[in-house]
């Protein structure tokens, strides 16, 4: 929700600016008009236009498999998470007490029109509009065909015709439609100042078409009289369209302005770049987030105001004997000095980025590896966690790969995704305190040669919501094991499973070659996977096909 406002805020801002600046003195008014319900629109289609996600890796036989980005559950964050839904849900209400008063007020409004449609006299006009004389009108009023006037009006024929024929101006333009929209807009938005803008802005407009359209039956200085003399006539029925309603100064001006000259139009041609702009702006969503990491960025600094000491458990486990032997060692993340002199950073506040972000990297990645062949002979298969530093220049730099129980087949595993690693274009460079520095990076990629088939799936599998939902239902479900706890227990546990034709998932199992960090939590995982609903399963030539699905969570105290 708060990227949604985010992106929307920013939209709305930049075309509320756009207008104001260039376009609301001109006299197009049709055109503002246009303008104004388009970009409110454009800028919730924006807003819930679905940014650039992680696509589901390939799972394929004979082919590299490219890890998932880890879950992160642990004590700390499902802390942080529960605070923030306990201050999520007071939001909520607040929001939800001032939608209910909001759609009161437009209910209300309606509610008062078609009741005084019903009490008032009506009389059907040439036109097809119906005009209603009722003594609980203060001032002349449409809303839609309907053309309210008060009961009594001392005015003159001449000044009377004249306000007819602005609300039946109106009616043909149908504005009520717009104000309509507007209030349901106002209802949605109503904490929103940008949505109030475009209500009222738009309102402005439709009196300048209304005020062209009857002046053009008297003398305009006549009819500005007639505006003046009406400023004070009463309250007007909420959200329908008044003969007196926007600033009479404002309409003053239009009424007595010379039409804008034809080129002037000109301008209204910034609007589509500039929604092109910002369409990919929010496409790039996930980068921009990551630039703005406001958890990640207050990490490193509490890291750093302590000196960058992080405490680390190391387990050793005998399954032979159930002996169980935890270490707490305490180990520096401070910057360390490279080969070349310049620091190294394993946590910095703005973290790397690959050229085209995380799907561009999966997709440099799945375009490139290729599955070695000494490994295929041998059917070897695991992961291979590639160390790397992007350095100050985005270059990748010092890859280097680590992999369980090491043979001459394995190693052409490491070899193969070191050489890929290494090919890498320059990356978006680390920036620490506003500067850009050297990081450190460990990038997982698993080798799989468990399927069927010697060819890529066409649609892969999915978990019922997508990405999304597979990261929710892993937050939601996942325990933190009580021994894992006590015995200060982190790290990733990387799991493998089969999904099968049915979505069904069986296999379910610690990848090869993968470690444990502590068997507890290779437990809790493997559970809460087993528990997991019905995939959606790959799609090979039109049929659906099982396929290997491997999954790493990282758990963290």
């Amino acid at each position: 929700m708060t990227i949604f406002l985010l992106k929307l805020s920013l939209c709305w801002a930049f075309f509320a600016l756009l207008y104001h600046w260039l376009l609301r003195q001109e006299t197009f008014f049709r055109a503002n008009r246009a303008y104004l319900i388009g970009t409110a629109l454009f800028g919730i289609l924006v807003a819930v236009w679905p940014a650039e996600q992680l696509p589901a890796p390939v799972y394929e036989s004979g082919l590299p498999v490219i890890e998932l980005p880890a879950v992160t559950v642990g004590m700390q964050e499902i802390e942080v998470v529960s605070s923030n839904w306990e201050q999520t849900d007071y939001l909520w209400v607040l929001y939800w007490a001032g939608f209910a008063l909001a759609l009161a007020r437009m209910m209300w409004g309606l509610l008062k029109i078609v009741q005084m449609a019903v009490r008032g006299r009506s009389k059907r006009l040439e036109d097809g509009c119906l005009l209603i004389s009722t003594d609980e009108a203060k001032v002349p009023f449409s809303f839609f065909k309907w053309v309210f006037v008060p009961e009594e009006d001392e005015l003159s024929a001449q000044s009377q015709q004249l306000m007819l024929a602005h609300e039946r101006a109106h009616a043909h333009g149908w504005h009520s439609l717009d104000v309509l929209l507007m209030e349901c807009l106002g209802v949605v938005f109503w904490f929103h100042p940008l949505a109030h803008w475009y209500r009222r802005s738009l309102r402005t407009v439709h009196e300048y078409l209304a005020d062209a359209v009857a002046a053009r039956q008297s003398d305009r200085k006549q009819y500005g009289l007639l505006l003046i003399g009406q400023s004070q006539s009463g309250m007007p029925v909420a959200f329908a369209n008044h003969f007196f309603q926007s600033p009479l100064k404002q309409r003053l001006m239009m009424l007595t302005k010379k039409a804008s000259a034809p080129v002037r139009a000109v301008k209204f041609g910034l609007v589509a770049p500039a929604a092109l702009l910002f369409l990919s702006l929010f496409r790039q969503a996930p980068a921009i987030a990551q630039a703005v990491d406001e958890k990640h960025l207050e990490f490193v600094r509490q890291l750093e105001a302590r000196g960058w000491e992080m405490t680390d458990t190391v387990v050793t486990f005998d399954p032979e004997t159930y002996v169980e032997t935890v270490q707490l060692i305490k180990n520096s993340a401070a910057p360390q000095k490279g080969e070349d002199g310049k620091l190294v950073y394993q946590y910095t506040e703005i973290k790397p980025q690959f050229p085209g972000g995380q799907e561009a990297m999966v997709r440099f990645l799945q375009e490139n590896l290729k599955y070695p062949e000494l490994a295929k002979q041998n059917k070897v298969e695991g992961t291979v966690f590639v160390s790397f530093v992007v350095d100050e220049t985005g270059k990748v730099v010092r890859a280097f790969g680590q992999m369980n129980m090491p043979n001459d087949a394995k190693r052409s595993l490491v070899d193969e995704a070191v050489r890929v690693v290494e090919s890498m274009p320059k990356w978006m460079p680390a920036k620490h305190k506003g500067k850009t520095v050297s990081c450190s990076m460990q990038l997982p990629v698993n080798f799989s040669l468990a399927s069927l088939s010697d060819k890529s799936v066409d649609v892969q599998p999915e978990f019922p919501g997508g990405m999304e939902g597979l990261m929710k239902y892993l937050g939601e479900q996942i325990k933190y094991p009580e021994e894992a706890k006590k015995a200060n227990a982190e790290g990733m546990i990387v799991v493998q499973f089969l999904v099968k034709e049915d979505g069904s998932l069986d296999e379910v199992k610690q990848a090869e070659g993968a470690q444990i960090a502590h068997p507890a939590l290779l437990t809790e995982a493997i559970r809460v996977v087993k528990a997991m609903p019905k995939w959606k399963p790959a799609v090979k030539d039109g049929k659906v096909v099982k396929t290997t699905f491997t999954l790493p969570i990282k758990f963290k105290l």
